[in-house]
Order: structure tokens, then sequence, then C-alpha cells
């Protein structure tokens, strides 16, 4: 993973700090949309979230089977705290060596995550996450995208993203076509706070 975390950009290892950020940029109700229309879990469900942070996601999700993995301790502490008993949450990156321990999952979240990582290793990770879903399984990724015309203060957030790698949309179904026969995907752009995000299903 490759993503600015030195100067101003090491304040957002604190977890009070990062969700306060996230606040401020309506993260609440970016979630909220991700899990109506794009997670769509259901009651029971099997749901790995990679790059889990500080769990938020699960303020918006029923009772599921529910396992983060992140790689930052301070994070995963807060979500501890915070949903204690709503899930099992794992300190650290996830392997390989992790996905053989776990039985297979419905529903696979990478919220935020691929715009932190280089192709060759988005591609690796999609190619693991094939081998862990479940028949008819998914994976439902939202990052930050570029697109033609962008808003320029949605394109300077962009800009001081931690994350390195922003891309098209196309660039990023590209990523998934490795691994996965069925890509759908969707740009949606705020007018407040500016943003753009691009939605992707991987089947």
């Amino acid at each position: 993973m490759t993503e600015r975390h030195r100067g101003i950009f090491s304040i957002l290892t604190h977890a009070s700090v990062y969700e306060a950020v996230q606040s401020l940029l309506g993260a609440r109700a970016v979630r909220d949309q991700f899990a109506r229309r794009y997670v769509r879990a259901k009651a029971g469900d099997r749901v790995l979230d990679i790059g889990c942070g500080t769990g938020s996601i699960l303020a918006h999700l029923p009772e599921i089977d529910y396992h983060g993995y992140e790689p930052n301790p301070r994070y995963v502490e807060r979500a501890r705290s915070a949903y204690a008993g709503r899930g099992t949450f794992h300190a650290g990156y996830f392997s390989a060596d992790a996905a053989k321990a776990l039985e297979p999952f419905d529903v696979v979240i990478l919220s935020a995550v691929l715009h932190h990582i280089p192709d060759a290793e988005a591609i690796e990770l999609f190619a693991l996450l094939r081998t862990i879903l479940r028949p008819g399984g998914r994976v439902v990724t939202l990052d930050n995208v570029r697109v033609a015309h962008q808003n320029p203060l949605a394109s300077l957030l962009i800009k001081f993203d931690r994350g390195r790698h922003v891309r098209s949309a196309e660039s990023y179904k590209a990523l998934a076509e490795r691994s996965f026969q069925h890509i759908a995907g969707e740009v949606v752009q705020r007018a407040f706070p500016p943003s753009t995000y691009f939605y992707m299903t991987a089947q």
C-alpha cells in the first residue's frame, strides 16, 4: 500500500481526527448510500471488510457475520470499542494466509482501498478475493475517481487525498476484469461537499 502518511497526513492516523475529517466530508451520507445501494447485505450474510477503518459501515448494515481488516491499530481499537459484539476486527493487512483461515463470504467490501494501492497489488487482491467468495457472491468498491470536467474543488480534494492511485472509472474496472466476468460501475458526483465517487460491483 502506498499513501501519504508524513507531515500533516500523520494526524489522520489518530482515530478521532480521522473520524472528524470524515464527518466534515459528509462520509455518513456516502456510507449510507454505499450500504443501501451497493453492499445490500442481508441479515446473516458473511461480510468481509478490507480496510475497514473504524468500522463505521456497521452503523448502516443489518445483523451480519462481519470480519474487518485494518492495518492501523488505532482505528481497530476504536472499532472494537464502538462495535463490540457486532463483528470481528483484525489489526493488519488481509493476506492469502488470512484468507485460508476464513470460510467463504457473501460480500467483500473495499471502501476507499483501491486508490491507495498500485495496479499490480490491486489485481492480485481481486484474484485473492475471487477465491473466498461464495457462489453468487460479490466484491463492492468505493473510491474517489477522476472524470472529465470535474468540479475543481473535488479535483483539489483528490490531489490532497492520502491515496496516490486515484484512477478513472475505466481504470478501476480494468483491475477487476482480470478475475471477474461481470463488472458494473457508477460515477456519482456530489455538490456539497464537492466530491466524485466511483461505485463498482464485481461478480
